[in-house]
């Protein structure tokens, strides 16, 4: 095999590398699967009562996640409201508050990285 020839063939092999390195670059970014863990499940309030929730956020070999950014929203508002959102802290762990306001039922949903869980607000009297 000639040197002229060998450098032909190293150059495509080359060209072939970078496209299949190229080709590889362009996959849409890897999301992160979660465990997002809700405590409690579900909570009776009272008009005017303000009631804590703790939303945990693991990652799939369960360790916490830190700095965390967590949505939360009440599907129904007039029945109560929770804090918009917190982060989680060095064990994973973001504290919310729930304000009843009157009666009814309503999910709240808790939402972080794409995942998301709910929990069950049940209004109990005055």
């Amino acid at each position: 095999m000639n040197i002229s020839h060998q450098k032909n063939v190293f150059f495509y092999f080359m060209l072939f590398g970078l496209f299949l390195l190229s080709s590889c670059a362009q996959t849409p970014p890897y999301e992160q699967e979660i465990n997002i863990m809700v405590s409690p499940h579900k909570l009776s309030v009272n008009s005017g009562s303000e009631d804590k929730v703790f939303v945990k956020l693991l990652d799939k070999q369960g360790g916490p996640l830190f700095g965390v950014k967590v949505t939360a929203t009440s599907a129904a508002p007039t029945v109560a409201t929770v804090t918009p959102e917190a982060l989680t802290d060095p064990v994973g762990k973001a504290i919310f508050l729930v304000h009843g306001i009157s009666a009814g039922s309503t999910q709240i949903v808790f939402s972080a990285m794409g995942q998301k869980a709910t929990m069950e607000v049940v209004f109990i009297g005055h």
